[in-house]
């Protein structure tokens, strides 16, 4: 999947430079009523506004023919929610997710196929290879997620720490913690308490950091053999003595970093491009920069695909109106006010070459942060059991750096779960 993407971030890096420089298918059976369509996501404030937006514009078009309701749902959980529900017959019909959700679904005939809805114009010839390759991705082959924003982890600073203590944007871990001693022990002379830095996902960081020590997060072959290696082990006991000295916090007691760091409680911290427009500064100028790398390592950080994930109903009319909704969805006049809203680049050509586009992102300085590390990213593998990996690795990190676990132990028995997860 990594070398899938070397080819969709030409795309992107030519749109970067540039900055800085269908009809319906007539699917749905004869009825009463309109086809419902059910939409599930964990989409809040101007991104559920937006997207309700569009299922309004699309109601308004399909008036008695397709109907589309939006519901949010919890964050914590969603994915086994959506899951007991689908398999149980009464889930949504669209989920927005990865594409590897489909991954869970094909087996049991479940997983919409967009290609009986899709012609090329409306999807293939409009994306990178790379980003249709990760649409169809599957052991049946099938179009079974349509992507739509590309979005990545950055940092984001507070410039006038940053200014006040004479400091670069880090380009190492190293760099940010010694960046993050500067501010905390600076700050703390000076009577005020402030934490340095924290990821929002750190599920996310550490993949990202076992790949650039030349680790496989999920091998070729389907396993995960080097959770316990010596280098990702002493990187976490670098991450705790860090923690325990005042200067990392992994979790947040918010949840979200973003909070604390809005009201000047973090020096900075690591989150989805996506989370720019829910940060308020409060008192400061926010600039961002890209992940750390590990000093001597592979350059490598991660890219984030997301999409509309179908499933296959037994009533035809609602499968064809769930694609036509995505059709829509992804439509230039749609696909670039949510990329806006949701602070993400477009995986689409002709969304990405309008001068709207070109403006915005010109204007974004997440987008900026998010496309120098273009080159070398790369996306986590998509097979079944992998979001059991994930899982496991959150409850492993958090165990270790948050509870005192044994590094060596708990990575050993991660890793097991995650082999039998993907053996599965």
């Amino acid at each position: 999947m990594k070398k899938l993407f070397k080819i969709l971030v030409t795309l992107l890096v030519a749109v970067s430079l540039v900055a800085c420089s269908g009809g319906k298918s007539g699917g749905g059976e004869e009825a009463s009523g309109p086809a419902e369509v059910m939409i599930w996501h964990t989409l809040t404030d101007h991104d559920e506004e937006m997207l309700q937006e569009i299922v309004d514009a699309f109601n308004a078009e399909n008036e008695g023919v397709y109907h589309v309701t939006q519901e949010t749902q919890p964050l914590d959980g969603f994915n086994a929610k959506v899951y007991e529900a689908v398999t149980n017959g009464v889930g949504p019909n669209l989920v927005w997710l990865f594409p590897s959700t489909a991954q869970d679904y094909i087996d049991e005939g479940l997983a919409l196929d967009y290609s009986k809805y899709f012609t090329d114009a409306d999807y293939k010839d409009r994306v990178a290879e790379g980003v249709y390759a990760a649409s169809t991705d599957y052991a049946d082959g099938g179009l079974h997620a349509v992507v739509c924003t590309l979005t990545g982890p950055i940092v984001f600073y507070n410039k006038e720490l940053l200014e006040k203590y004479n400091l670069e944007i880090p380009e190492t871990w190293d760099d940010l913690l010694a960046a993050c001693k500067a501010v905390v022990d600076g700050e703390k002379a000076e009577g005020r308490d402030i934490m340095g830095f924290g990821p929002d996902d750190y599920v996310t960081m550490s993949v990202i950091v076992m790949e650039q020590l030349g680790l496989d997060y999920i091998a070729s072959d389907n396993t995960v053999p080097n959770w316990t290696d010596q280098k990702f082990i002493d990187w976490l006991n670098w991450w705790k003595e860090a923690e325990d000295s005042g200067y990392f916090m992994l979790k947040d007691p918010e949840g979200y970093h973003s909070g604390p760091y809005g009201n000047q409680q973090y020096f900075c911290y690591m989150g989805s491009s996506a989370g720019m427009n829910y940060i308020t500064p409060n008192g400061f100028t926010i600039v961002t920069g890209p992940v750390p790398q590990v000093e001597g390592g592979k350059q490598y950080t991660e890219i984030t695909t997301r999409a509309m994930v179908g499933f296959a109903k037994e009533n035809e009319a609602e499968n064809a109106g769930a694609a036509e909704f995505v059709k829509f969805f992804t439509k230039a006049e749609n696909n670039l006010p949510f990329c806006q809203k949701y602070s993400a680049s477009t995986p689409f050509s002709d969304v990405a070459s309008s001068d709207v586009y070109k403006e915005y992102f010109n204007s974004s300085v997440a987008q900026q942060a998010f496309s120098i590390l273009l080159p070398v990213s790369g996306t986590r593998k998509s097979v079944k059991g992998s979001g059991s990996a994930d899982e496991a690795l959150k409850a492993a990190v958090g165990s270790i750096i948050i509870d005192g676990a044994d590094p060596a132990e708990t990575m050993a028995a991660a890793q097991a779960t995650a082999n039998a997860a993907l053996a599965d």
